[in-house]
């Protein structure tokens, strides 16, 4: 059975709050959220930035100036994000203030291992993945949030396969009732909560060595997963087998929106901004005039995309 260890905060947090700035919405930001009326970002030096419209951005109350990662909302009020020194903060006002809820710089005594996605089922049960097989669960909400061992059998799982026994996880959806992870060299698993030990995971074959950032599930319920040197893929049949996309890129791919015509779009390292049609066995390279990497989009209005990235915010429109 796979252990499970329950760790508290800090009474003494390392953490320092966050500088205000008026700079805030063109420094590196890494990932992105909409919910309701407000668009989410966090990034560098423990900025989360918010705004209404797009345009305007104001800065979050943060309590740290920790690189930020990766952020989830539940509803229109209540979210996370998480960061390195295996940082997790929570709002419950829309993203305007922000509490550690979790924290572990040296985790269990090791090596630092950032968390890199955050994914909740509902606003109790959730999960948190980071670097080199970090994996934490909470049940209330991560009032408390407790370590998933993935050494204690994944890793000799793993290694017997001739993988990387303990890979970073770079992100997750939740496929199924249960969790996609994907991640560094060729890293695909399936999650199970409802199992016991060995039974939780199942090792999906990989159509490439390298690492994956991101996986998302389509309205047709395709999967595509992307990740290091323009390598996109297409699955069909849950992630059995997968189907190569040409990109004609070496550039890393970071994110993918489903547009309402069911256009994709990626974006990725040196300003890269792929297009796709419904079922097409390849993209198109749109044109963008600079070479900031663009880490996470979302769709503002009808043809036009909010761009995060090294740069801060920026809007292109697809028309």
């Amino acid at each position: 059975m796979l252990s499970v260890t329950s760790v508290a905060i800090s009474e003494q947090s390392l953490q320092i709050p966050v500088m205000k700035s008026e700079l805030v919405s063109e420094i590196l930001l890494t990932d992105s959220t909409h919910r309701g009326e407000r668009f989410i970002a966090p990034g560098l030096y423990g900025n989360v930035i918010y705004s209404s419209d797009g345009i305007n951005w104001q800065q979050s109350n943060s309590p740290t100036q920790s690189l930020l990662t990766t952020v989830f909302f539940i509803n229109d009020k209540e979210g996370w994000v998480g960061g390195h020194d295996t940082l997790i903060l929570h709002t419950k006002d829309g993203g305007e203030n922000w509490e550690i809820q979790y924290e572990d710089p040296i985790t269990g005594g090791d090596i630092p291992k950032p968390i890199l996605d955050i994914v909740f089922k509902d606003e109790n049960n959730g999960y948190a993945i980071g670097a080199y097989g970090l994996m934490l669960t909470t049940s209330d909400g991560g009032k408390n949030w407790e370590e998933v061992d993935t050494t204690d059998g994944l890793y000799d799982l793993l290694e017997s396969k001739d993988m990387e026994p303990e890979p970073n996880f770079n992100s997750m959806i939740l496929y199924k009732d249960k969790l996609l992870i994907v991640g560094e060299l060729g890293t695909i698993l399936i999650f199970d909560d409802t199992a016991e030990g060995l039974d939780r995971w199942e090792i999906l074959d990989s159509p490439y060595t390298g690492s994956f950032f991101g996986v998302k599930e389509l309205s047709t319920g395709e999967l595509f997963i992307y990740g290091l040197r323009g390598n996109l893929y297409r699955s069909s049949d849950g992630g059995q087998s997968w189907d190569k996309i040409e990109t004609g890129t070496i550039a890393n791919i970071f994110d993918c929106v489903e547009m309402a015509d069911g256009t994709l779009v990626f974006a990725g390292a040196s300003g890269t901004i792929l297009r796709m049609h419904k079922r097409a066995m390849v993209t198109e390279k749109m044109p963008y005039p600079h070479f900031d990497s663009l880490m996470s989009m979302q769709i503002i209005r009808d043809g036009e995309l909010l761009l995060f990235g090294s740069s801060g915010v920026k809007t292109i429109s697809l028309r």
